[in-house]
C-alpha cells in the first residue's frame, strides 16, 4: 500500500496522523470526491464503516470513516451552511447511499448525486419542511415536538 501521505501531496491536504491507527485526512470540498477516489482505488481502502455529521457553526464538517484492519482513515470536508451541497461519493462506495442520506436527513446536506436525496431515511415523513434539520445547533426540540405532534 502506498503511503498515504504521498498519495494526498497533490491534493493538498492537512494530515494527521498523531493518533495511532487512525489518520484524518481534511480535504477542501472541491477535492471531495478524488480524495475518496485515492482512498478507495490508490490506498486500498474500500470499507467505509460509516459517515459522521458535526454542526460546528457556520460549516457543517462530514467525515467518511474507511477501516481496513488496523487502520481508520477519515476523509474530513467542510460543507458551508450558506450552500449545503456536497458530491455524493456513491458512484465510488454504493454503500455510502444510506450514509448519505442520514446525513442529509439530521444535518440537511444535500449530496449531488445521490438518488435518494428525495426520501427520507430517519425523520418521519411528516417532519416539517420549514424546520431546520434535528441535529443543527440551532434547532429547538421543543419546535419539532410541538410539530410533528408529540407535544403541545
Amino acid at each position: 500500500m502506498p503511503k498515504i501521505e504521498d498519495a494526498f501531496k497533490s491534493l493538498g491536504a492537512q494530515i494527521d496522523s498523531s493518533k495511532p491507527g487512525l489518520i484524518i485526512l481534511k480535504v477542501a470540498l472541491q477535492d471531495l470526491t478524488n480524495s475518496i477516489k485515492t482512498v478507495v482505488e490508490q490506498l486500498g481502502i474500500s470499507h467505509l464503516s460509516t459517515m459522521t455529521g458535526l454542526d460546528l457553526g457556520e460549516n457543517i464538517d462530514v467525515l467518511y470513516h474507511f477501516w481496513k484492519n488496523d487502520l481508520i482513515a477519515s476523509v474530513r470536508v467542510s460543507v458551508p451552511k450558506s450552500n449545503k451541497h456536497a458530491s455524493s461519493i456513491v458512484e465510488i462506495v454504493p454503500g455510502a447511499i444510506l450514509y448519505e442520506m442520514e446525513v442529509h436527513d439530521l444535518f440537511g446536506v444535500i449530496f449531488d448525486g445521490n438518488p435518494w436525496m428525495d426520501r427520507r431515511l430517519l425523520l418521519p415523513d411528516r417532519y416539517p419542511t420549514d424546520l431546520p434539520p434535528p441535529l443543527l445547533k440551532e434547532t429547538k426540540a421543543s419546535e419539532i415536538r410541538k410539530a410533528v405532534g408529540i407535544e403541545r
